[in-house]
Parts: structure tokens; C-alpha cells; sequence
């Protein structure tokens, strides 16, 4: 284990499951983290970004994966603007969380996330321009290509945002779009999270997380980040239209023997995982899965979801951010027990506020099952996971130019912005936002889910399923965090 990481080891297991963990942990303590990952850890010191990096405790009868999380504490004591940093659970954990088969990789890559979050977060009022769409003209992405509420939402308020105005000025920060192979400027709302509005103009949406990344590649950051947006797309479809996904069944000698092992580990009498093929118009594999715990009363029904190049890669990652997505709900429950989320009431009167894990917590018990039936009941297509389409490589450059055809060829612009901060060159690590405007958002405000954006209607259709109208639309809180 790197010396500047520290470990906290979960509390007292029962003697089987704990033997049984130490048994796979050491089976794995041979794979060593890449040097590029272990420069991370230069990043924790009493004095560092990240403070330390401590070994969740699970819970019995969940799966066992060795989940770390690494403190950032109050990033509001270093970056301009920020001084009133809010570290209010409802609007997201700014520190980073990492899981794997490998304790110590796992470790990592929870510093590795926490640069990420505090990156997203350093705005540089430097880089920024104030200008008016209109004024830019095609130097920028323009604003209507961009997700936007419907009518009868900017109606009815209670979300603090506005329709865009191509004449109202706003900050722009300079990016580059893969789609024009050019710079271009894109709105700073788009851009950095904790970002609040400085002009009326602003306020067209929501800051979000989707498309921030790291890596010590800048190729692969580009990478992860795009493959996020995908993902965070298919999410937000499938619910909203309640699109009824090809059931996946997953062949195990298929798999890697590094695939294998997380399927393995994940294995468990108590807790079942169905896997649905949620790959959208784009051609581009994502894997949605829901994670059934009959005995469990508060997380009876968690959803995870994943989209990697090898298909094999996204059923071993669901499975592992699936066992950090459980601790951490049952964390924001214990923390909320007796207070009222603002999710649990979205027809409420008053501005609701981001809620990243409220409709998640509030469709775990078993009660709430039935929100799920348009996936786990009635007949449905089965597919194996080997039908899911796949670059002919793995490489970055490949993965990325496969990605762009099949995103250019519905009419997508893919846009990068660099949000490298001192902290991550320290580390030769780059730090990336990506945004593809035509793809349709996730949202943790459910009075803002963006119901005027056309994929919302138009990316069912090209898939083959009915489409919802407006007004038919769920009125359930999104039950991804």
C-alpha cells in the first residue's frame, strides 16, 4: 500500500465472510496498481488535498467489495469563491469514492475521484468571458442546442432556472469541439459545478457532475468522461420514458479472468442482480442494472449503470459502484432519518433543491417495488452481453474515434473542456469536462428534468419503443445517485 495512503478497516465481520474476504483481498494483492495510478497517492498528506483514505465498513448480507472513500473536507478554505462551501449530503459527497477487487487500487482511485470533484469545482474567473450568444454567434455552442425545460415547467417554477436567451449575457469559457475540430465557446454553467449564477442569463440550468474526469492520459480522460455522458443519457431515458430494456444474461466463460473475479465476488444469497441492455440510438454499450435485496428494508431496489467499450469491464464496474452505492445510501438514511427530502415532495410549494440521493433512498424499501415493474415484469427480449457492440480495440485513440463516428452520426457535437488544476499536473494527471448538448441530462431536481429537450421523444422512437408525451411522463423521483 502507497505509505501516504491510510486505511481505516471496517469493523468486526462474522468469521466466515471476514475469512472469506481476506482470502480474495489477498488473491488480488499481487495486481499492482500502474505507476500513474500510484502517483495519486502523493495527493494525501495531513497537509495534501485529500487528508486520507479510509475502508468503508459494509454491511451484512451485502456484496463485499473493498470500498474506499478519501476526504477533501472543506475545499471552501482554498478556492476563490467558494468560502461558503455547502457540505450538505443532498447536493452530492465532494469526496472521492474508489472500489475494486485490490484494497490498495481501490484507495486510489478514490483520491484519483477527489481530484476529479475539487477540479470540477476551482472556477478560474480568468478563463471566463462575458458575452451574449447572439454576440458569438457560431464561435459558440449555440444555446438551444443545449437540454432545456418545457413550458409547462418554467410554468410552474419551484426550480429558480429560465429559458434560454440568445440576448441575455452570461460567462463563457473557451473549449474544443471535436464535431467543428476547433475552439469554441461554451456557457460556464456547463462547465464548473458549485458554479452559482452571476446574471438572470444563467440560470438555465443546474450544475451537474456528468462529464468531468481524470486521468494521467489526456485521451482516456476525454474518454471516460464522453462514455459518462452516454451512460448519464440512457439513465435519464430509461426511466423518465420507462422504457421496457432487453433483459441481458451474462455468459461468465465469456469474461476475463479479472471479469470474473468481481462476478464472483459479487456473488450472494441475499443480494440479485438483473442486467438490462439500455443502449440507446447511439450504438454505444450501456448496461443498466437493478439490484434486488428481498430482505433488506431500507434498500430492497438500488439501479446502477455503466457504459465501458468492453462490455464484460461494465458488468464488473456496476457491480463494484453498486456495493459503494449501498453504503452510502445507508449512510444518507441513517443521517436523514425524520427529515423531509425535498424529493419525497416535488409537488411541494418553496424552490427545491439538487437532491442527488433522496429518490434513490426513497424507492429502496420493498414497498417500492412496484416503480420498477416496467423492468422486472412481463415478457421482454433476452440478449446475451456478447451482442453488445464494441469498438474493434480497446486503445484510447480507437475507443475515442469509435465513440465520435457514432455520435457524429446522430447529429451530436462532443465538446471538451480543460479543468486541470495545479494539484493534478502535480500528478501528471489532466482533468476534463465533456458535454454532448443533444443528450438528454440526468437531474436531481425533479421539478427541472428538462421535458422540453427533443431526444427525450425523439431517442425512444429511433429505438423502437412507445413514447411517452409530456403528461405522461413518471412523476417518480429518478432512482439513480
Amino acid at each position: 500500500m502507497n505509505p501516504n495512503v491510510t486505511t481505516t478497516l471496517p469493523g468486526p465481520r462474522e468469521a466466515a465472510g471476514a475469512a472469506a474476504t481476506a482470502a480474495s483481498d489477498a488473491a488480488v494483492s499481487d495486481a499492482t496498481p500502474p505507476a500513474s495510478l500510484r502517483r495519486m497517492g502523493d495527493l494525501v498528506s495531513p497537509y495534501g488535498l485529500v487528508s486520507g483514505a479510509a475502508r468503508l465498513p459494509g454491511s451484512p448480507g451485502d456484496p463485499d467489495f473493498p470500498i474506499f472513500t478519501a476526504s477533501l473536507g472543506d475545499p471552501g478554505h482554498v478556492l476563490t469563491g467558494h468560502e461558503d462551501w455547502d457540505l450538505g449530503a443532498e447536493h452530492g459527497n465532494f469526496d472521492g469514492a474508489g472500489g475494486d477487487l485490490s484494497p490498495e487500487r481501490a484507495a486510489l482511485l478514490a483520491v484519483a475521484e477527489s481530484l476529479e470533484r475539487y477540479s470540477s469545482c476551482a472556477r478560474d474567473a480568468g478563463r471566463t468571458r462575458w458575452a451574449t450568444a447572439a454576440e458569438l454567434g457560431d464561435e459558440a455552442v449555440p444555446l438551444d442546442a443545449w437540454p432545456k425545460l418545457s413550458a409547462a415547467e418554467l410554468a410552474a417554477g419551484g426550480h429558480g432556472l429560465v429559458g434560454p436567451d440568445p440576448e441575455a449575457p452570461m460567462r463563457w469559457v473557451r473549449g474544443w469541439s471535436f464535431t467543428r475540430r476547433r475552439p469554441v465557446w461554451v456557457p460556464a454553467v456547463h462547465v464548473w459545478l458549485k458554479n452559482p449564477p452571476e446574471a438572470v442569463g444563467e440560470r438555465i440550468s443546474h450544475p451537474v457532475s456528468t462529464g468531468c474526469a481524470v486521468h494521467t492520459d489526456v485521451t482516456s480522460a476525454v474518454v471516460n468522461g464522453l462514455l459518462e455522458v452516454v451512460e448519464r443519457d440512457s439513465i435519464a431515458l430509461t426511466w423518465l420514458q420507462r422504457l421496457r430494456l432487453p433483459r441481458l444474461t451474462v455468459e461468465i466463460d465469456a469474461l476475463t479472468p479479472t471479469q470474473r473475479r468481481f462476478v464472483e465476488r459479487a456473488a450472494n444469497p441475499y443480494v440479485r442482480t438483473r442486467f438490462y441492455d439500455a443502449t440507446t440510438d447511439l450504438g454505444i454499450p450501456v448496461i443498466y442494472g437493478v439490484q434486488l435485496a428481498d430482505h433488506d428494508p431500507q434498500l430492497a431496489q438500488v439501479v446502477a449503470a455503466t457504459c465501458e467499450p468492453d462490455p464484460g469491464d461494465a458488468i464488473a464496474k456496476l457491480h463494484r459502484e453498486a456495493a459503494s452505492l449501498r453504503i452510502a445510501l445507508r449512510h444518507h438514511i441513517t443521517n436523514s432519518a425524520g427529515r423531509e427530502r425535498s424529493a419525497a415532495a416535488p409537488g411541494e410549494g418553496g424552490e427545491q433543491l439538487v437532491d442527488v440521493v433522496g429518490g434513490a433512498a426513497q424507492a429502496g424499501p420493498l414497498a417500492a417495488r412496484d416503480r420498477f415493474s416496467f423492468l422486472l415484469e412481463g415478457e421482454r427480449e433476452e440478449r446475451p452481453l456478447s451482442a453488445l457492440p464494441r469498438p474493434a480495440a480497446t486503445d484510447p485513440r480507437t475507443v475515442l474515434d469509435w465513440l465520435l463516428e457514432r455520435l457524429h452520426a446522430r447529429g451530436c457535437e462532443v465538446v471538451a473542456v480543460d479543468l486541470t488544476t495545479d494539484e493534478a499536473r502535480q500528478v501528471g494527471a489532466t482533468v476534463v469536462r465533456v458535454a454532448v448538448p443533444q443528450l438528454m441530462p440526468l437531474s436531481f431536481v425533479h421539478r427541472a428534468r428538462y421535458l422540453g429537450h427533443p431526444r427525450l421523444y425523439e431517442a425512444p422512437r429511433a429505438m423502437g419503443h412507445p413514447v411517452l408525451d409530456e403528461d405522461e411522463i413518471t412523476q417518480l423521483p429518478q432512482p439513480f445517485a
